[in-house]
């Protein structure tokens, strides 16, 4: 049997945790647009979880590189920012206090259609350790709730994008730790650093 490259591995896992890195110089989005066209064509449309505006980044670079990636059915919930791509459910701008952050995205993700709620995209991931830098314990505190609470892997598949450049070496680790696959993008290649097999039934 062929070895699958580590995109179609991914989309074609049905429960699964999995950490997507990248340096500031590296090109996410054509990992982020791999994995929205591969479920796609599986008639799957995800939640994505836009932290400070990396969506439209990621589709601004794919546009200057003369991909465009349509997502105006797609379900998004905000943190932070300001510039709304997709199907915007609504947002969240309190970070700092995160069971009040916890809180408001509950009641987001409760209109989550369901035809969503089993595969969800994170971009920006780096972002949230810069409120919590001189903090480490809240932050683990934080990603221990969100990922029990919001990216539960039971039945469900989460990919996170996080740019290492910027994030602190404490969130890497961690994120390296919970996640059961680990992608890293570096030169214009995607290399698997960690990943269960894949049963031949997924495929």
């Amino acid at each position: 049997m062929k070895e699958k490259d580590p995109i179609e591995r991914l989309i074609s896992m049905r429960e699964a945790m999995v950490l997507v890195e990248y340096g500031a110089m590296d090109h996410p989005e054509r990992v982020f647009y791999d994995i929205m066209r591969g479920w796609r064509e599986r008639g799957i449309t995800p939640l994505i979880v836009d932290i400070w505006d990396t969506l439209h980044v990621f589709l601004q670079n794919l546009r200057f590189s003369g991909v465009e990636l349509r997502i105006d059915d797609v379900p998004v919930i905000k943190e932070k920012g300001m510039v709304a791509e997709g199907r915007v459910l609504g947002r969240v701008d309190v970070i700092e206090d995160f069971e009040h952050h916890l809180a408001i995205y509950g009641r987001i993700a409760k209109n989550v259609p369901k035809k969503s709620r089993n595969h969800t995209v994170v971009l920006g991931m780096e972002k949230f350790s810069f409120t919590f830098l001189d903090d480490p314990p809240k932050l683990e505190r934080y990603f221990e709730t969100i990922t029990r609470r919001y990216l539960s892997t039971e039945d469900k598949v989460s990919v996170m994008f996080l740019n290492t450049t910027v994030a602190s070496e404490y969130l890497m680790k961690g994120l390296e730790a919970d996640s059961d696959c680990v992608l890293r993008v570096s030169d214009g290649e995607i290399r698997l650093l960690k990943c269960p097999e894949v049963a031949e039934d997924e495929v």
